[in-house]
């Protein structure tokens, strides 16, 4: 079976985005609600159905909807997070060009 380099591309680019869905595949703790999928989620997910029409069930893509919108909201916990100072490196890095 001979493939070419663009389908070849796309599987090497599935493979490398399986990991951040597969997580989510697994079944859900007890303590966490279902919650409606964000519109930005939703919008997301349409991308991918739209990209590869063909490679995605109907379950999958509710599952890769579940995925990106547990990672968006993920997301806004972190900008909800406030650094100190303390929080910050001691040197800062630069990098050295010579001298002028």
């Amino acid at each position: 079976m001979e493939i070419s380099r663009r389908e070849f591309a796309e599987r090497l680019a599935l493979a490398a985005a399986a990991p951040w869905f597969v997580e989510d595949l697994k079944p859900p703790q007890q303590q966490q609600q279902a919650q409606e999928p964000s519109a930005l989620a939703k919008a997301l997910a349409e991308g991918v159905r739209l990209r590869y029409p063909e490679r995605f069930s109907a379950d999958d893509l509710a599952a890769i909807t579940r995925s990106i919108d547990g990672r968006l909201r993920n997301i806004e916990r972190l900008y909800q997070a406030t650094l100190t100072n303390a929080d910050e490196p001691d040197v800062v890095y630069s990098v050295y060009r010579g001298v002028d």
